[in-house]
């Protein structure tokens, strides 16, 4: 299975362990800036905190979680990111959450 990681605990997770990834969209800072809703929904850890997103292009992949919960995230755009979850589409997906000191 592969596997999706997280630096933090978000409480968009609900708990959830895995999903399937059912779509992908490349969002580009210049065409679709990123309003604050989905800002606050994305980066808001657990601890509410924000984890910050680079100023770049993004790619945002969108799961149904093992609880029936959809969830999404936004990660740096790169050609080969894009590549990867493009082929990924409908396979499952491990959440790992990897906890990072800062």
């Amino acid at each position: 299975m592969c596997q999706i990681k997280f630096s933090h605990d978000y409480p968009k997770l609900h708990g959830q362990t895995r999903g399937k990834l059912i779509f992908i969209s490349k969002i580009s800072k210049n065409d679709f800036p990123l309003n604050d809703e989905l800002l606050e929904y994305d980066t808001k850890t657990s601890d509410g905190e924000y984890y910050p997103l680079p100023k770049t292009d993004y790619l945002q992949l969108i799961f149904l979680g093992n609880k029936g919960i959809p969830f999404c995230t936004i990660r740096r755009f790169t050609p080969d990111k894009f590549n990867y979850y493009s082929n990924k589409v409908g396979e499952y997906f491990e959440v790992s959450i990897e906890k990072v000191e800062q």
